[in-house]
């Protein structure tokens, strides 16, 4: 689609068979699907500007200089591209909440539909301890997850699995199996040969499929309403008809759909464009003047985050880390090795993961049910989240090694924690609670569509969460202390986090918890695939309560939070969605 004017309305048609409201990850695998179908007419809606040219999206490397950028996205930023893959326990919770089909024995295979893997060399599977299947992993799907050459990585990717293996113990299985336990280098979403960014738009949304005449996609569109009509009949049900937007050159337009409108908006956006058309809290849209048409207090509800607490710590020399990128030259030498070669940090997501369940300050495992009946906690929580985390083949926490300093959380602006702005060399190691219970919301604050939402996240509003949280953060200290990770740090060197100083005790890692806690970004559940009853907004075949043609396809739909990135999840989903879809 290379030189395609995307944002140009001309020659738009009054009616499709299918609106997408949203062109990013899952709304563009979905539209692919769909019009694989060659009398199936398919317009996508997105906000955003046509960016499949631009290197900020194209280089692995340089994700984050997208973050909290307005001119890449609503200022809710997304990590770079790790492939992490979700557990088997999680997603049969999905199933035991009410939503059939949607287990990991029915899951599987959309894991594998969505990409293609190709294998590490030899040399470098040995020296990084990559662990995998073949047989796990995708063959034909249209995303490339891949690793980098060896010449890409840092010393501290190489210490990472070793590091664990001596403190606790090796990876058990390759992580896409759902039941993986321990460390491992993450493989990236990066085409093995051009070694630039694999996403839905360059993948899903190709020279070739962008040319089938029954897709459309119109970028920098913003959907305001979606038009709900009285269903036929006499029916109490709502029908979508259609969408209202306004595109680049500031006109309003109608556009109808005969089949459905589907909403990949994301966990945030859903939310507020539901409330904007009418279905919600009817007292939240009273309040704005909006007439409430379908009334679900749950709209907005059951918000869901991963949070991470960073421990950095100084390198040793002659060491450098992905800070030297404050300096010019080394920035021009590292593109310059992109450029030329397609190697060096621009070229892979230099990331690496471990998985481990709650343990002790003796490293061995606690009994979770145990430690929540100790704290006073277990009659309060929800029965399958409580059963989910105590399972053997899921794990409480995700720990990240990152090779550059992240700054614990200062204020109003996260910016600063990616800014680089302490001098020197750090790598860091963060601690991520894999099932949080605090739960959050996502409403209007104003009947203008380009206002943002109220996004409260309500982060460690549970007690349970700082309590797992804190005994997590407790092993940062221990692994860097473990070789080979050890002798990469330099001996009585700096620490960014706590003040400067060792955390060692539980009152200690609980300071660290609330001083240094960051969002995530990976943002799910306000549209919750749960029976109606239940607190559900869509249910299991993804159809929104109360409204006929009308769907979504995000990560909103998300009952409970994934383990780990979420970008897996939400490329199984929406390969699950156009299947549905497509039944019909």
């Amino acid at each position: 689609m290379s030189g395609t004017d995307t944002s140009s309305t001309t020659d738009l048609s009054a009616t499709y068979d299918y609106i997408v409201v949203g062109g990013g990850t899952s709304g563009l695998v979905v539209a692919s699907r769909l019009t694989e179908d060659k009398d199936v007419r398919v317009l996508v809606l997105e906000a955003g500007a046509n960016r499949l040219e631009d290197p900020k999206i194209s280089i692995q490397g340089l994700a984050a200089a997208t973050f909290f950028d307005p001119d890449y996205d609503w200022c809710i930023a997304t990590e770079p591209q790790a492939m992490i893959y979700p557990s088997k326990a999680g997603f049969d919770t999905w199933e035991r909440l009410g939503n059939p089909g949607w287990g990991w024995e029915s899951m599987e295979s959309y894991f594998r539909k969505f990409h293609t893997f190709t294998k590490p060399q030899a040399k470098l599977k040995d020296e990084f301890m990559l662990d995998y299947l073949k047989g796990d992993h995708g063959t034909n799907g249209p995303i490339q997850v891949s690793y980098g050459s060896e010449q890409s990585f840092p010393p501290f990717t190489q210490a990472w699995p070793r590091a664990w293996s001596t403190l606790c113990k090796p990876i058990d299985g390759d992580p896409i199996a759902g039941i993986s336990i321990g460390a491992f280098n993450n493989a990236a979403t990066l085409h093995p040969k051009t070694r630039e960014r694999s996403h839905a738009g360059n993948a899903y949304f190709s020279d070739k499929v962008s040319q089938q005449p029954n897709l459309r996609v119109i970028t920098e569109a913003l959907v305001e309403k979606i038009i709900l009509t009285p269903q036929a009949g006499g029916s109490n049900k709502l029908r979508a008809a259609g969408v209202t937007f306004v595109g680049k050159e500031g006109q309003r337009r109608e556009v109808r759909a005969t089949r459905e409108v589907i909403l990949a908006t994301g966990a945030v956006k859903t939310p507020q464009l539901l409330e904007l058309s009418g279905i919600g809290n009817k007292e939240i849209l009273e309040k704005h003047g909006i007439d409430c048409l379908l009334d679900n207090p749950k709209v907005g509800e059951n918000f869901q985050d991963h949070g991470f607490v960073p421990f950095s710590w100084e390198v040793a020399d002659p060491i450098t880390s992905g800070d030297q990128v404050r300096n010019p030259s080394v920035v021009e030498a590292v593109m310059a090795a992109y450029q030329e070669a397609r190697i060096g940090p621009l070229s892979v997501n230099a990331l690496a993961s471990a998985f481990f369940p709650l343990q002790d300050e003796n490293l061995q495992p606690i009994s979770v049910s145990q430690f929540l009946m100790d704290i006073g906690q277990a009659e309060a929580e929800p029965r399958v989240l409580r059963e989910q985390i105590c399972c053997p083949g899921d794990c409480s926490a995700q720990f990240t090694l990152a090779p550059f300093q992240l700054n614990p959380f200062p204020g109003d602006d996260p910016r600063q924690v990616f800014g680089l702005g302490t001098e020197g060399s750090y790598s860091s190691i963060v601690a991520v609670l894999s099932h949080p219970f605090s739960r959050g919301s996502v409403h209007i604050q104003s009947v203008n569509p380009r206002s943002p939402p109220i996004l409260d996240p309500r982060a460690m509003s549970h007690p349970l969460d700082l309590e797992l949280h804190a005994r997590h953060v407790l092993l940062l200290e221990k692994i860097r202390d473990t070789s080979p990770l050890r002798e990469l740090f330099k001996e009585g060197g700096r620490r960014l986090h706590n003040g400067g100083q060792r955390v060692e005790t539980l009152d200690q890692a609980k300071e660290a918890v609330k001083n240094g806690y960051t969002p995530h970004y990976h943002a799910c559940g306000t549209a919750a695939m749960k029976p109606r009853e239940s607190g559900g907004v869509v249910d299991s075949n993804l159809k929104v309560y109360g409204v006929d043609g009308l769907r979504i396809v995000d990560a909103s739909v998300f009952p409970l939070i994934p383990r780990g990135n979420i970008q897996s999840s939400v490329y199984a989903v929406a390969e699950k969605a156009a299947d549905l879809i497509k039944t019909v």
